[in-house]
């Protein structure tokens, strides 16, 4: 038994550690990256509902749904919910990789406060990048195990799922926005209102 779990820890050591080398990889490649226009970004752009995922994540509301549903409506509406919760996480995972790029054709600006400002605008999508993905980790492997037919299991799970999002993502996803803003008043003020709704 303990050589099983010796050889998992080692496992995923070594996928995080090619994750790292993959992302060093991709870090190096879009710095050297030519210039992008926002204009041919911002119909890429996949606008996020803040709103309907803060209801997802909802504690109270997933216990009124407890309340009032059986067993097996309950699964349909849990599956439901980690499909949105997964599309959502999904589109800001690919918003963050649009505006890191952007961030990285700013970075040889010859002004100093945009260069700064992308800066800062790459490091809020990394963050974003790396709560979705541990986010995208978690419910994809509750959902492909369904271990919503596990009564304790997922109780415990999706509290510490729902901390991740609620306590890191979000605020992490409203901090690159107006990274992103800040960023496009100064810099691409005609595109500024279609990048804010676009996100």
């Amino acid at each position: 038994m303990s050589n099983t779990i010796f050889a998992l820890w080692i496992g995923l050591a070594a996928v995080l550690l090619l994750l790292f080398l993959y992302a060093g990889f991709l870090n190096l490649r879009r710095r050297q990256s030519s210039q992008v226009e926002l204009g041919e970004l911002i119909p890429s752009f996949l606008p996020v509902d803040m709103e309907i995922l803060s209801e997802l994540i909802d504690p109270a509301k997933q216990r009124h749904l407890q309340e009032t549903y059986g067993r097996d409506e309950l699964r349909r509406i849990q599956r439901e919910q980690v499909q949105l919760t997964i599309e959502c996480l999904r589109r800001m995972t690919h918003n963050a990789a649009l505006l890191q790029q952007l961030g990285y054709s700013q970075l040889r600006s010859g002004n100093e406060l945009i260069c700064s400002m992308a800066q800062e605008m790459i490091d809020a999508g990394v963050h974003v990048r790396l709560y979705t993905f541990m986010g995208l980790l978690v419910l994809h492997v509750w959902s492909t195990l369904r271990l919503g037919a596990v009564p304790l299991f997922p109780r415990v799970k999706s509290t510490n799922l729902r901390e991740l999002l609620s306590a890191s993502l979000l605020p992490a996803y409203t901090l690159l926005k107006d990274k992103a803003d800040n960023l496009t008043c100064l810099k691409f003020a005609n595109f500024h209102e279609a990048l804010i709704q676009s996100l």
